[in-house]
């Protein structure tokens, strides 16, 4: 019964995850040809800002507190639920007010010295209250996850993406003529708007629940002392993630200036780079995140069970899934770059970013993969780590090289793809050493590269024939017979056996 709840649980999660995922990625196509670059730019600044504030605040507590409900509700412990409810609610309320007004009253230095360009103020002072709405949300989800009760979750998160696109196309009717500040600002706050919708969707389930026992007036140190012991190990994690966001938001531009390019040039650049190829490129995790969350679970069972073996299959299982998505979509990405801006946002230049980063899709999509694994093994610190080691290459790369007139754009693409090789090589080799990994390159690779090359083949060759009649009709049918192509060379070689066994 209980594998039966967990694996509903994913079904739902997973569902919504994908509609969502493709409503945002079209209103973001939307959204980039209605404001443009400039504004994208300004948005993409903002929103590491706002990842680092609501890291900050909510200090990990969905995972806490989800642990800590679980374990409580097994024992019918409702007065001990209620007491971390009502610690996490204080804690949250005292960080994500402080973290908001921050914000708001810092937002003038902030766009001016932090973020280079002024015009991210009014963003910034869009998004300050969020912070303490997201917070909040964030103890509701963490609640019901507890539960292992995932449709409340889902239902906030359908309702907060339809809210946050339509509360933006209404608001960018009044922002939009104002110029790229207040439309970067109008979409900010149709973001926000959304939080609002996800917030009230989870406080209508939780008013339809039994109410809880009273944990006491003032929460004991207690309750504080279990919600913080679990949470500020994943805290640091995501604020090494969201921190080096900040650190690319504030070097790229400035570097690209120092290089000579003006500097409406290089927030564009960035707005193309964060809000257009970097999402394009995200595109595919939808599959491969979907293909973790099936199996990392597994992982931790084996992992709590010491069944080494099983776990090492379980990884070996992951990691060869990931493959058969990952190649084939860098191959995509290769050939089909130039088509895909011109296709989904109106600028065709956004090409020369997606394809020096066709390299880098295999090596994200595999450290995504990775990462999940360490999760299931219950050593998270590994990929942070890696993770850490990666992002000080990266920017090194761009603050040295990314400033030299004659290289500027492409050395902030080298520095990228450097950061997820590395990420992926370090977190590879110290799975290895973890599980002992029983690397099969003929299986692995082999058969995989091979379907990949006719995959290749057959996608430029449908592009091509398909050109004369449109740049929908090409693209599809080159995606058609590129994936009927690298199918059938799998299928054929018997590549897909390393699933079954």
């Amino acid at each position: 019964m209980r594998g039966n709840t967990v694996l509903q649980g994913t079904l739902i999660l997973l569902a919504a995850g994908l509609f969502t995922r493709f409503l945002g990625f079209f209103y973001r196509i939307l959204l980039s040809r209605l404001v443009g670059l400039e504004a994208m730019g300004l948005i993409q600044m903002v929103f590491p800002v706002l990842l680092f504030a609501t890291t900050l605040a909510t200090a990990g507590l969905p995972v806490a507190i989800a642990k800590l409900v679980a374990e409580k509700s097994a024992r019918g412990d409702t007065r001990g639920i209620a007491a971390v409810l009502r610690a996490s609610t204080l804690l949250v309320l005292a960080t994500s007010g402080t973290f908001s007004l921050a914000i708001l009253l810092s937002a003038r230095f902030l766009s001016t010295h932090l973020l280079s360009d002024p015009r991210s103020y009014y963003p910034l002072l869009a998004l300050g209250p969020g912070i303490v709405i997201i917070s909040l949300g964030s103890i509701l989800r963490g609640y019901f996850q507890g539960l292992q009760s995932m449709t409340p979750a889902a239902a906030a998160q359908v309702v907060e993406q339809v809210t946050r696109i339509a509360g933006a196309l209404i608001l960018l009717g009044f922002f939009l003529p104002l110029g790229p500040g207040y439309a970067a600002a109008g979409a900010v706050l149709g973001m926000m708007l959304g939080e609002v919708g996800g917030v009230l969707t989870l406080l209508l389930f939780f008013r339809a629940r039994p109410r809880l026992l009273p944990g006491g007036a003032v929460p004991g140190l207690g309750s504080l002392r279990e919600v913080l012991s679990l949470s500020l190990p994943v805290t640091l994690t995501r604020l090494v993630n969201s921190g080096t966001e900040v650190l690319d938001a504030t070097v790229i531009p400035r570097r690209l200036e120092a290089s000579g390019m003006p500097r409406d040039a290089a927030t564009a650049f960035f707005g193309a780079l964060t809000g257009m190829a970097v999402p394009l490129l995200f595109f595919p995790a939808v599959i491969t995140s979907s293909l973790s969350t099936a199996l990392v679970p597994a992982i931790s069972e084996a992992t709590v069970a010491r069944d080494l073996r099983l776990a090492r299959r379980r990884a070996e299982q992951a990691i060869f899934a990931t493959i058969l998505v990952a190649l084939p979509s860098g191959a995509a990405f290769l050939v089909l770059g130039h088509p895909l801006g011109q296709l989904f946002y109106g600028h065709r230049e956004v090409g020369d970013l997606m394809v020096p980063l066709a390299v880098a899709a295999p090596f994200l999509y595999l450290e995504q993969t990775l990462s999940a694994v360490f999760r299931g093994l219950g050593r998270p610190t590994v990929p942070m780590g890696n993770g850490i080691v990666g992002s000080t290459l990266r920017l090194g790369i761009i603050y040295f090289l990314a400033a030299v007139p004659a290289l500027g754009v492409r050395a902030v693409l080298w520095g990228i793809v450097a950061d997820l090789a590395l990420c992926f090589s370090l977190n590879f080799a110290a799975l290895g050493r973890v599980l002992s990994l029983g690397v099969d390159l003929k299986n692995w690779l082999g058969k995989p590269l091979l379907a990949t090359g006719v995959m290749l083949v057959a996608t430029w060759w449908g592009y091509t024939t398909l050109a004369q009649r449109g740049e929908l009709t090409a693209v599809g049918g080159a995606l058609v017979l590129g994936g009927a192509g690298y199918l059938l060379c799998l299928l054929g070689t018997r590549g897909l056996r390393p699933l079954r066994s």
